[in-house]
């Protein structure tokens, strides 16, 4: 597992992608200026400062030159990331520690493989909280030793300096740890795993004011959803078709029906559960836990992206290895566990290995095709203002462009960036007007974006958005007026085109442009 792990990650680093949108945000907020502006802008950034702080050393250090050198950075977290995971499993347990169902349950997911190794936060969160589990765990069953206690306040407090909701696993973990140390009156170990998961609290003191600032812009990046929604996207993306995800469930349930069907089994099982102590209900409290904590907090803000699961699934996968190494030598349930962790690894591969070879965008081509293309005196116009930050990274031609709505700058995507515009019922009126004049005076306008010109939209009614509450559709909007841009072009440009970009890669739908270029003017 581990060596084929291993070939993903350098697949994904030799079939070296541009960097997308989110990528692109953090390299600004690495290299900002000022330390002014390096504040300001973590408040659309929605993680806390150790990744970015990585990431603008390795800049420093003359690695940022190009994209190929940014996702060195990338690679070597992502297989960081398969160390932390062995190394914890091997605190966990040194006789049967190889760490079977985290890498099949966690690594191999092509979340976690997505995550892990971009350009963002989650590969470096990952790898601290995975390594708190096993050092938290040591603490609880293990003789108390000073260095260990001082290696997992500082893990710690690196866990929840790079992830936000690293604060809820570890925090689940500290819970566990606390609760078994008192069941078994070990009153020190409960003590240091206290004064563990509060280090880590205080330390997130100091992002209170950035955090009161971004809950505002959260009403603009939720959507509501159900537990039943999702419990799926643990293990799963919204890249990827979902059947792999649904074999992986039915192995798991297939393999439960038959553990408490066969009776040698279902004794062997309640015998291995009756077992295992204070090591299982530690894993129980850290699942239950955490699983409460995580999806309250992902309800309550209307976040729903599968990598917001991530450090669940991890302290879920080392739950899971916990139990194992709690059952009794049975050859029956050693050899259920291989077949199972074996099939649920197997079930991820296509799903990984695709993702080694797929582009997260092809903006950079698009930019490279409109400024061959356009001349001075065209328009560009990148018709979603969350892709215009890639654009502006790739794009190097004479003619000026702009994003629909027009937002203050392009360094960054966030939703609250458009709030202004979502307000206001004639917010591309200006865009508008600038199309109709460039083509009438027989220049051309490019459009960057995905569209369907053979259908004319009828223009929508939409509501001015509230300046509060969950009621923000920035989708709604940019439906609304990519809608007026096409119905504007289809109905007056007199010749339109699609040009080709020269890639033959599979691209990440989130972030995969076209690009069409319209002249003339009809009455």
């Amino acid at each position: 597992m581990t060596l084929f792990l291993i070939v993903v990650h350098t697949r994904l680093l030799l079939h070296t992608s541009p960097l997308w949108r989110d990528e692109v945000n953090s390299v600004y907020v690495a290299t900002a200026p000022s330390l002014k502006e390096f504040l300001n802008s973590l408040v659309l950034d929605p993680f806390p400062i150790l990744f970015v702080a990585v990431l603008r050393i390795w800049v420093g250090l003359g690695f940022g030159s190009s994209d190929f050198d940014l996702r060195v950075l990338g690679f070597l977290i992502g297989t960081a990331l398969l160390g932390a995971i062995w190394v914890s499993c091997r605190m966990i347990d040194k006789e049967r520690w190889a760490p079977l169902w985290p890498l099949a349950l966690f690594a191999f997911s092509p979340a976690t493989l997505f995550e892990g190794d971009s350009l963002r936060a989650y590969g470096l969160g990952l790898i601290w909280i995975v390594m708190s589990f096993g050092l938290v765990w040591r603490l609880t069953f293990r003789p108390w030793r000073l260095g260990t206690a001082i290696a997992a306040a500082i893990v710690g407090l690196l866990a929840v300096q790079s992830l936000y909701l690293n604060s809820l696993i570890l925090f689940a973990t500290c819970f566990a740890g606390i609760l078994v140390s008192l069941r078994r009156r070990q009153w020190w170990p409960a003590v240091v795993i206290l004064s563990v998961g509060l280090i880590a609290a205080l330390s997130l003191l100091p992002y209170a004011w950035i955090m009161r600032s971004a809950y505002e812009h959260l009403a603009l990046q939720s959507e509501p959803r159900t537990i039943s929604g999702e419990i799926p996207s643990l293990i799963s993306s919204q890249l990827f078709s979902r059947s792999s995800v649904m074999l992986v469930c039915i192995l798991v349930f297939s393999c439960g029906l038959i553990t408490v069907s066969v009776p040698r089994l279902r004794q062997s099982l309640f015998a291995s559960i009756k077992g295992g102590g204070d090591p299982l209900l530690f894993a129980v409290i850290v699942v239950l836990v955490g699983a409460i904590m995580t999806f309250g907090f992902l309800l309550g803000s209307g976040l729903h992206s599968s990598r917001y699961r991530r450090p669940l699934m991890a302290a879920t996968s080392l739950s899971i290895h916990v139990a194992y190494t709690t059952r009794r030598k049975n050859i029956g349930l050693t050899l259920a566990n291989l077949i199972g962790s074996g099939l649920t690894a197997a079930a991820f591969v296509p799903g990984s290995y695709h993702l080694s070879e797929l582009r997260r965008t092809n903006c950079d081509l698009a930019a490279g095709v409109v400024a061959k293309s356009a001349g001075q005196d065209d328009l560009v116009i990148v018709t979603r203002f969350t892709h215009a930050p890639t654009f502006q990274r790739y794009y190097h031609g004479m003619a000026p462009w702009t994003s629909v709505p027009a937002v203050g700058d392009h360094l960054q995507h966030r939703g609250y960036l458009a709030r202004a515009e979502m307000m206001n019922p004639d917010a591309i009126q200006d865009i508008l007007l600038r199309i109709e004049s460039k083509l009438k005076a027989r220049h051309k306008v490019f459009l960057v974006g995905r569209f369907r010109l053979s259908e004319l939209h009828q223009l929508p009614p939409v509501a001015i958005a509230p300046q509060s509450g969950r009621a923000w559709r920035p989708d709604d909007y940019l439906n609304l007026w990519h809608s007026q841009i096409v119905n504007l072009l289809s109905q007056h440009a007199v010749r339109v085109a699609k040009i080709a970009l020269n890639g033959t890669e599979q691209v990440d739908a989130r972030e995969k442009e076209e690009v069409f270029v319209f002249s003339g003017w009809k009455d």
